[in-house]
């Protein structure tokens, strides 16, 4: 599900009528609403990490359902959730493997979904990578991230990011796979880490406004009344 105005990405898989939804944004009846008509129930909601673009729904989802608020073990939130690490799990009759892929942000997981397809959130994005420059972001961790574990999965894994075309040289399609991306996607094609660094340092168009009070809003730091979106 791609919200047209902002491009931000959230996903609702499952089986047997059990749902997971990752990257919720605020307007959460559009997830609920999809669950109903597919006769089902969410079973759980994710966030890839602390969002600094948008308001997340993942707490308003929790309260709706009553469902477990899933993040990676080291996510600085201010309010109760499930703590996963690196490894597999068994979701919604699915397997996910979680992976940690800091760069974006430190705390930043990526799921490997039956091994077929991976929502990379804002590590791998389709012709481009995750931004650095939001105040919690490092180009060694997202370099690693990418070279040392995604492109590790074989070429055919369907690649679903947290963005699509709004920012550098991100393109507006909603999935790509893999083997694509190590070919054609302009940050993959860096040999070392500093001409990557390099990369994640030039061209990059503004920072989004008030992204640092999103942080605080998404994190439980600040009440979303005393935001000024």
């Amino acid at each position: 599900m791609v919200a047209e105005d902002s491009g931000c990405c959230s996903y609702l898989f499952g089986s047997g009528g059990e749902f997971i939804l990752v990257d919720p944004l605020s307007d959460v009846d559009r997830f609920t609403k999809q669950v109903q008509m597919e006769r089902g129930k969410i079973v759980g909601v994710m966030d890839t990490h602390v969002h600094a673009d948008h308001l997340s729904g993942t707490r308003e989802i929790q309260k709706l359902t009553n469902c477990p608020i899933y993040m990676y073990q080291t996510s600085p939130v201010q309010f109760p959730f499930v703590p996963l690490e690196e490894r597999d799990y068994r979701m919604a009759g699915l397997r996910i493997r979680v992976l940690h892929t800091p760069g974006h942000a430190p705390e930043h997981m990526s799921l490997l979904v039956e091994d077929e397809a991976i929502l990379t959130g804002d590590t791998l994005l389709v012709g481009d990578v995750g931004r650095i420059d939001l105040g919690r972001g490092d180009s060694n961790q997202l370099y690693d991230s990418i070279f040392h574990k995604l492109l590790k999965l074989q070429d055919p894994v369907k690649v679903f990011p947290g963005h699509t075309g709004k920012a550098h040289f991100v393109s507006g399609d909603s999935s790509s796979t893999i083997g694509l991306e190590r070919r054609k996607n302009p940050a993959l094609q860096a040999k070392t880490k500093e001409e990557f660094r390099q990369y994640m340092t030039e061209g990059w168009p503004p920072k989004p406004a008030h992204y640092e009070q999103y942080v605080k809003v998404n994190s439980g730091l600040m009440e979303r009344r005393e935001a000024p979106f």
